[in-house]
């Protein structure tokens, strides 16, 4: 990949990524993680039914870093960063 376009590949990860604060502060405050990954379905879910009555909301505390992980690499990806980008990233 040219200079040029990895500079604009990373620009635009850089401007569609979720910072990791920003999602468990909202997390932790408002129940929101799922609507910040475009699982709006899964957020009303997660509303309606209390966090699963609590259970979904311990499970998501244990999950939400790696799924911060998982969001940004495919964001990285539709961004067309390669292989050696996502590990100088930390996405692998």
């Amino acid at each position: 990949m040219e200079t040029n376009e990895k500079m604009i590949a990373l620009q635009m990860y850089e401007s569609r990524k979720l910072q990791s604060g920003t999602a468990w502060l909202l997390f932790l405050l408002l129940g929101w993680s799922y609507g910040s990954m475009n699982a709006m379905g899964k957020q009303i879910l997660f509303y309606i039914t209390l966090g699963g009555l609590g259970i979904w909301t311990l499970v998501r505390l244990f999950t939400l870093g790696g799924a911060i992980k998982d969001y940004n690499k495919q964001i990285a990806i539709s961004a067309g960063l390669g292989a050696d980008d996502l590990m100088r990233l930390g996405l692998v």
